[in-house]
């Protein structure tokens, strides 16, 4: 896999401090597109932490919504959803890969987890796939 930009880490690290009720929260902004997709989920994720008198999460997420206001236009994000695209179809081929090993090996718990991942994997490349065809 490659190695993330700071921006892709911070951002992930975001989501992954998340609770799920915010990540679905985050479906309000579905209408918008691009930048103001992003703008919108980041301000939503903010109000959720503020909500939950998350501090330390607040302070992270407003550096973010800076950041991205910032910075933010459709071309980057273009590329960045490109590179993710990238990164997913890496991580399928070698998926793919442990898993026709597992199955030689008949390790079947190795074969249910690396089904797992590449259908995990292959979800969130539709997503990804699906996001960059809106900014086009």
């Amino acid at each position: 896999m490659k190695i993330l930009s700071i921006k892709k880490m911070l951002a992930v690290s975001a989501l992954m401090l998340l609770p799920s009720s915010v990540v679905m929260a985050s479906s309000d902004c579905t209408h918008l597109i691009g930048c103001e997709r992003k703008f919108c989920e980041i301000e939503t994720q903010l109000a959720q932490a503020k909500k939950q008198n998350n501090y330390h999460k607040v302070n992270g997420l407003t550096k973010a919504l800076e950041e991205a206001k910032a910075n933010c236009n459709n071309a980057s994000l273009r590329q960045e959803l490109i590179e993710d695209i990238d990164d997913v179809n890496q991580d399928i081929a070698e998926y793919t890969q442990a898993l026709e090993e597992a199955k030689a090996e008949g390790k079947q718990d190795k074969v249910m987890k690396y089904q797992h991942k590449l259908q995990s994997e292959r979800q969130q490349l539709q997503q990804l796939e699906a996001e960059l065809s809106s900014l086009k």
